[in-house]
């Protein structure tokens, strides 16, 4: 009687490199399928700096119709153009490490957008609502640039001071925009330093609620303090 070898089904056989095809194939694709939030996040920048570009031709093209008078529109116009690709080249230049910062990118554009649409509509002629504008605008850039700066540092101080600074700065850029804007040769602007400090002002009043903004949106870090945690709050010297 001879032995016969167990044959086996090659069916029986574990299928290692076939079984993992598709998790892998389903890995990538669900890494590489853009989620509704991004989706949103691309149309809303997308929609809000194809709008600036709009704005932004017709003030170059009719700078001077008399809803742009005294506003130095073409040089506001290629301000806009710098303005929008702050972001970008600043994230490009610095190595793209980072994820892309969506919100800040936004947070640029929309005062960009505001000043744009006022001045087409002629809306900066009535009364305070410039005021309103330049105060809105530096509580927007302020609160963003905080909640951005607020997972990257250890307080929320930290946070609310990187935020306040921005918007700040934020103020002194616009006002040196304009200032240039005069010198170039911009006619009717109307700039004196009455307008300039309360500007200024406003804005800036603006970046400090951004940045009280950035100090309540998490309580709980309040009692942090800048520093290192082993750091003193007073330094002590031994005595000589």
């Amino acid at each position: 009687m001879t032995d016969h070898a167990p044959m086996h089904n090659e069916s029986d056989q574990p299928r290692a490199s076939t079984s993992t095809e598709p998790a892998a194939v389903t890995s990538t694709a669900s890494a590489a399928t853009p989620s509704p939030a991004d989706v949103a996040w691309v149309a809303a920048i997308s929609a809000a700096k194809a709008t600036v570009v709009a704005l932004a031709v017709d003030a170059f093209l009719h700078s001077d119709q008399p809803r742009y008078h005294g506003k130095g529109m073409r040089l506001r116009a290629i301000g806009y153009a710098g303005g929008m690709l702050a972001v970008p080249v600043a994230w490009r230049l610095l190595g793209r490490r980072a994820p892309y910062p969506r919100e800040l990118d936004l947070a640029v554009t929309l005062p960009l957008l505001v000043d744009a649409g006022g001045n087409a509509i002629g809306i900066y002629r009535r009364a305070r609502v410039d005021d309103l504008i330049h105060f809105a605008d530096g509580a927007l850039v302020s609160s963003v640039v905080g909640a951005l700066a607020t997972p990257r540092v250890r307080t929320s101080w930290e946070a609310a001071g990187v935020g306040t600074l921005a918007g700040a700065a934020a103020a002194g850029l616009w006002e040196i925009g304009e200032w240039v804007g005069l010198k170039l040769g911009a006619k009717g602007m109307d700039l004196t330093y009455d307008d300039t400090m309360t500007d200024l002002i406003e804005t800036m009043a603006g970046a400090a609620l951004g940045g009280a903004i950035t100090l309540l949106r998490h309580p709980s870090r309040l009692r942090r303090l800048p520093g290192r945690p082993a750091d003193p709050l007073v330094e002590t010297h031994p005595s000589r």
